[in-house]
């Protein structure tokens, strides 16, 4: 499911991206951002680097989930899912020769464009087992609530502080397991107070 994940928010950023910008032609990356994978960029890359996943309690519902069939005629009850959270630290990264932080900042600005404009994610661009779970997919992009020690987390890195994006994907994961059949649903007729009524009627 997080592979899913990855590969549904490359495609938001790719595929959404205004045509002939630098987003649309830059390489995406889910690595960590470490010196040895920054010595290995060749082009111009935007590294989505998921470092947090946890539960949105706000979000738990205790109520059953019922599904029906398409047709209306057969129904299953299943628990709600739980909504995880999975925080990105989207970085921009330049290998041009001169002015690098601008393209850097560039590809920022146009990132953000992106995101903001998509507060749900598309279902056409859901990926894998994304594609049939249970929407919305709601978004937090350029989150207050990054990581909490930059300066820690990029000196770890060997790496200076550097401007990054804090993006949060909601997802919904089934706590059961897909059931193989539908139960059918019963339709209550009420024949005795049906007669009682034609009685009275009378």
């Amino acid at each position: 499911m997080i592979r899913d994940l990855d590969a549904t928010l490359e495609q938001l950023l790719t595929t959404r991206a205004s045509a002939g910008s630098e987003l649309a032609s830059a390489d995406i990356s889910f690595e960590i951002p470490d010196e040895t994978w920054r010595n290995s960029l060749s082009a111009l890359t935007v590294n989505c680097y998921l470092y947090d996943i946890h539960e949105n309690l706000d979000l738990r519902n205790y109520e059953p989930l019922i599904q029906r069939s398409n047709s209306g005629s057969a129904a299953v009850h299943r628990q709600q899912p739980r909504r995880i959270n999975c925080a990105y630290c989207i970085t921009a990264w330049s290998t041009a020769s001169g002015d690098p932080v601008f393209e850097e900042h560039r590809v920022l600005s146009q990132i953000l464009r992106v995101l903001l404009r998509n507060p749900t994610v598309p279902p056409g661009v859901l990926q894998g087992s994304l594609v049939n779970q249970i929407p919305p997919y709601p978004t937090v992009a350029a989150s207050p609530d990054g990581i909490k020690n930059n300066p820690e987390f990029w000196g770890a890195l060997d790496q200076q502080l550097k401007p990054s994006l804090s993006y949060i994907l909601t997802i919904a994961m089934m706590m059961d397991d897909e059931p193989d059949e539908l139960t059918p649903v019963v339709e209550e007729v009420r024949v005795i107070e049906r007669a009682m009524e034609e009685f009275e009627s009378e």
